[in-house]
């Protein structure tokens, strides 16, 4: 059985890589139209028509969604009835050197100091794998994130002082830091938000709820769902809009994720995903049996 899974996950690493890079999943070109199709405001309406006409083009052609492909980054959720016997970074690590030759794509990952560039998007450490697990599952799934490289840096971690008013504080300190991005992280954006643990685990949080698919669906829990209800509303009135260059939509979507917190430390982390909010998530099952999960494949 193990080579079945193995195979399967071979020969369809590097494509699901290129479309991760390529093609916008379902929900997010999806959630753009819904932009566009509510937006008032001239200018704002005109940059969603050429966003849609770039997802198009990019999805035909094969092309780059964007420029900067960001940091390379895969999930890994492996089942307890799946075995993973096999090198699945190295295989991962050779599709995306082999998507960035393929696409092509630009070749963004150096070394921090020297900037020794390696021309494949992999090495120093790069891709960066995360891995989670599955009880009772009989598949392994992977999803390959292109994480942001201008949205993702304006992301940050907050602490509340244990006193401060939580709900508030929290809803003050997003509202805060996505006016202050402004237009920088090339909205319209999904905004995760990431509450609890230490500061690492709250950021994690907020990256991880980025991917949350489909875009716009609501925490299970409703008093986390009525937070990512008021806060979508209030950020899509800041004017910020599309590019920054005004409108009516400002986010796409707020995801919010969180894990228990310490009494005495109270860390809110605070993600963005610009409008090319890449990823492709892939389900492979231990009989070589294959599913996709965001893309009509």
């Amino acid at each position: 059985m193990g080579n079945e899974l193995r195979d399967s996950i071979a020969k369809l690493a590097t494509t699901m890589t290129t479309v991760a890079s390529t093609d916008l999943p379902i929900s997010v070109v999806e959630s753009i139209k819904g932009a566009y199709k509510r937006e008032t405001v001239t200018a704002a309406k005109e940059q969603l028509s050429t966003i849609l006409k770039n997802i198009e083009l990019s999805k035909d052609k094969t092309s780059s969604l964007c420029q900067d492909i960001g940091i390379p980054t895969f999930k890994i959720s492996v089942g307890s009835e799946a075995r993973l016997d096999f090198d699945i970074e190295d295989m991962l690590t050779k599709a995306t050197a082999e998507a960035t030759a393929d696409v092509p794509l630009r070749q963004n990952i150096c070394h921090p100091l020297t900037k020794l560039n390696t021309k494949t998007n992999t090495g120093f450490g790069i891709p960066v794998f995360y891995y989670d697990y599955l009880y009772g599952k009989d598949y392994i799934e992977i999803e390959s994130q292109f994480r942001g490289g201008g949205s993702a840096f304006r992301s940050s971690v907050y602490s509340l002082a244990p006193t401060a008013p939580r709900l508030e504080s929290i809803k003050k300190v997003v509202f805060d830091h996505v006016a202050m991005a402004g237009g920088i992280p090339c909205p319209p954006t999904v905004v995760g938000i990431g509450l609890g643990g230490t500061p690492d685990q709250s950021l994690n949080l907020a990256f991880d709820a980025l991917y949350r698919d489909p875009v716009g669906s609501p925490h299970p829990e409703e008093d986390m769902a009525e937070i990512e209800s008021v806060l979508y509303k209030t950020l899509n009135e800041t004017g910020i809009g599309t590019m920054g260059l005004g409108g009516d939509t400002t986010v796409l979507a707020v995801h919010l994720e969180y894990i228990g917190s310490h009494i005495a430390t109270h860390p809110v982390a605070i993600a963005f995903g610009c409008w090319v909010n890449r990823y492709a998530k892939v389900r492979f099952y231990k009989d070589g049996r294959v599913e996709w999960l965001t893309h009509n494949k």
